[in-house]
């Protein structure tokens, strides 16, 4: 569990793109965020909520991901909210993990307002948003998927899993688009996941039972998979995209398996001497495809 705790101390990167630092009061609690506006925006733009995992941070997430670079081009509104503090001293978003079952925060609520508060304040005319996330963040981009359909068009987790209890109480009524990015040889949210707790998170599924759970709930009963990278042909990893659809509806479910792939944000890269500890545990890293772009493609199918 604790080697997660490497994820925060990896990403040392300047960054020129301007993000408004804010916070709320919300329950109570001071709650903070990060809030990247470009200068193309219209009341037309969408917001996309960029969440940050265990430890990590909302300044890290924004850094590393990118996702400034493309909201700039593209001119949709990123928002980076910040996770409070657990009783290890870490940050985290509360997806129920085995060791927070007493925690009382409810980030649900805190996205929700979030979303609904900045909508106001630049009068944007789109009633829903899209959320992504890395680990912790994509564990909480699917819990959004489950409980907030009519704030959520899709979510597109990244390395993310889908917690036991999360799935027991998932809303599929009205169907969230899905976009998973994981790799095959991930040592912190095991593709096959952890139905037995032995990593201390809690009970998690395996992402092909993931992604199955969504496509049968939504009715997709066409599934196609075909390969988008190949080692052979000069990529660093076997990528093959899963795709679930229906000719009766325009939801669809993906799925990025990055074969021997490990815990990251495709387009970041780490060579081992730069961080041995990290690397042994995360990988390389991987360039043969940006997460961040990935997911605007297909976020932008439900514009």
């Amino acid at each position: 569990m604790l080697i997660r705790l490497l994820f925060s101390l990896l990403f040392v990167i300047s960054s020129c793109l301007v993000a408004e630092e804010r916070s709320i009061i919300h329950e109570g609690v001071e709650r903070e965020y990060l809030v990247h506006i470009p200068d193309n925006f219209t009341e037309d733009s969408p917001i996309v909520f960029v969440i940050h995992g265990y430890t990590d941070s909302a300044k890290q997430i924004m850094e590393y991901s990118g996702m400034n670079e493309v909201s700039d081009r593209e001119g949709f509104i990123v928002v980076y909210p910040q996770g409070t503090i657990d009783s290890q001293g870490n940050t985290f978003f509360n997806v129920g993990y085995e060791f927070h079952k007493d925690s009382t925060i409810d980030d649900v609520s805190f996205i929700r307002d979030l979303f609904v508060s900045l909508s106001e304040e630049y009068s944007l005319k789109r009633k829903q948003g899209f959320a992504t996330g890395m680990s912790n963040g994509g564990d909480m981009s699917y819990l959004l998927a489950c409980t907030s359909a009519d704030l959520f068009r899709a979510v597109a987790p990244v390395a993310g899993s889908l917690m036991a209890k999360i799935k027991e109480t998932c809303n599929t009524q009205s169907p969230v688009p899905i976009f998973e990015i994981h790799g095959t040889d991930d040592r912190i949210t095991l593709f096959n996941g952890d139905m037995e707790n032995n990593g201390g998170w809690g009970a998690y599924y395996d992402l092909p039972s993931t992604i199955s759970f969504f496509a049968d709930a939504y009715n997709l009963d066409k599934r196609s998979k075909k390969i988008i990278a190949n080692k052979g042909e000069g990529s660093e990893y076997d990528i093959y995209l899963q795709r679930h659809w229906s000719q009766n509806s325009d939801e669809e479910v993906w799925m990025y398996e990055i074969v021997d792939g490990r815990h990251v944000w495709p387009g970041f890269k780490i060579h081992w001497w730069e961080n041995p500890i990290f690397w042994y545990f995360y990988g390389s890293g991987n360039e043969d495809i940006n997460a961040s772009e990935e997911v605007w493609s297909f976020f932008k199918r439900y514009l």
